[in-house]
């Protein structure tokens, strides 16, 4: 009887409590967290405060030099004319023409012009020789002035978007070049070699290895170029387009319209905004994921 009771009675496992020593860990962690946190969240603050310090201190100089005479108002004009100059554009069919039409030379030199640039990187990082012959080539190309070469491109491909696009892609391009290039080329030997002792391919340490670790850093070319993409679709169309913030920029400094034109910048200066944050947010994104 005793020993059938045993048989049937469960066995009750007995968890041990939380040491003394694990509890004050955790509660370690939670202090570096917190601490983290509002360290990341005052110099967010700070970051913004001083932001909209500085255009606050600019913006109040040049109304009282524009409303006082120390500067000509005819010539630069004053913050308020130009805001309401901003606001009327922006109700206008032909001022979001323009800025498609920008935008889309733009985008368009950007991604073909990265494209190629992280090819051609890539292609002179794997093979030296073809780095030193073709070197003096893309320096005498890279010193080319882009204004220089708009309207050669306009006599070729006409007023649409092909010059814009290609004016912005001839200045991604060498960015993208440079670097992915010297990121391949910078890499730690002690991971290459690492890879070599695992016997990988050439193609799976480019993969896995190689490219991964150079990523950061053409995502951060990929942000400069994004804002001088737009600088040579700008450059382009102030040379001669059917549309565009270039050309719309050139016809308001014609006529004297000195509060339009600069309505016009402050679109060009929004718009290279945006295009840098979005690829600042990649960047963000690509460094956690590399670590």
């Amino acid at each position: 009887m005793t020993r059938k009771n045993a048989m049937t009675t469960p066995v009750q496992t007995q968890t041990s409590p939380p040491t003394a020593t694990s509890t004050s860990a955790e509660a370690m962690e939670r202090v570096i967290f917190a601490e983290r946190r509002a360290a990341r969240r005052k110099e967010t603050i700070l970051t913004w405060a001083i932001r909209i310090g500085v255009a606050a201190i600019f913006v109040s100089v040049w109304y009282v030099a524009s409303s006082r005479k120390f500067i000509d108002p005819l010539l630069v004009s004053s913050p308020d004319e130009v805001i309401s100059a901003f606001v009327t554009q922006l109700t206008e069919p032909r001022f979001w023409t323009d800025v498609a039409s920008t935008f889309g030379g733009a985008m368009a030199g950007l991604v073909s012009g990265a494209a190629l640039g992280i090819l051609s990187g890539v292609a002179l990082a794997r093979w030296p020789v073809l780095d030193r012959a073709a070197g003096p080539f893309l320096t005498l190309a890279n010193s080319l002035p882009r204004p220089a070469l708009a309207p050669i491109f306009i006599l070729w491909f006409g007023l649409g978007v092909a010059p814009k696009a290609l004016v912005a892609a001839s200045v991604v391009y060498f960015v993208l070049l440079t670097n992915t290039a010297s990121a391949l080329r910078g890499i730690d030997h002690d991971i290459d070699t690492l890879a070599k002792s695992l016997s990988m391919s050439p193609v799976q340490r480019f993969v896995k290895v190689e490219f991964p670790s150079a990523l950061p850093t053409i995502t951060g070319g990929l942000r400069l170029g994004a804002v001088y993409s737009v600088l040579g679709a700008v450059v382009s169309e102030m040379v001669g387009a059917y549309t565009g913030l270039g050309q719309r920029l050139v016809v308001m400094t014609n006529n004297f319209q000195v509060a339009e034109s600069f309505a016009v910048l402050l679109a060009m200066g929004l718009m290279s905004t945006a295009l840098d944050y979005t690829i600042s947010a990649l960047e963000r994104l690509v460094r956690k994921r590399a670590r």
